[in-house]
């Protein structure tokens, strides 16, 4: 025999209204107030189509990671491995309104650290100035 979707409402409602707690705490709170025939099958199909318990009882997948290169893995100093990267045109105010200026990004391989030049443009020389600024530094 079936049982009146109103039953089925009202389990979902108070599983709801109890933050999604169990069988059995959802049973009790129900039967302080109805007797609802086959009410534990009725509150477990009811749970069994709640999504957000669903979703907290999924178990959490393992991902494999790949093994780090080996720059990473062996202890150097800072700055051995480095990686460089312009940024801009940056917006600055120095004797013009607006002037222009770039970054220049040095960044080490093993520790992520970053060092960050000015440079006023794009050309080779301010280029080299700033590598040399970054090696008299590090």
């Amino acid at each position: 025999m079936e049982r009146f979707n109103g039953s089925f409402k009202l389990d979902k409602h108070t599983h709801i209204r109890l933050h999604h707690l169990g069988v059995r705490i959802v049973l009790s709170k129900l039967r302080t107030t109805f007797w609802i025939l086959k009410a534990r099958q009725a509150i477990k199909k009811a749970l069994h189509k709640c999504l957000p318990c669903k979703l907290f009882k999924e178990k959490c997948g393992m991902q494999i990671e790949a093994p780090l290169p080996s720059e990473r893995v062996v202890p150097t100093a800072p700055f051995t491995i480095t990686g460089i990267d312009f940024a801009g045109p940056v917006n600055i105010r120095c004797l013009k309104p607006r002037d222009t200026a770039y970054i220049a990004l040095f960044t080490c391989a093993t520790t992520r650290a970053l060092h960050i030049e000015v440079v006023s443009d794009l050309t080779t020389d301010k280029f080299l100035s700033a590598l040399q600024r970054f090696v008299g530094r590090r």
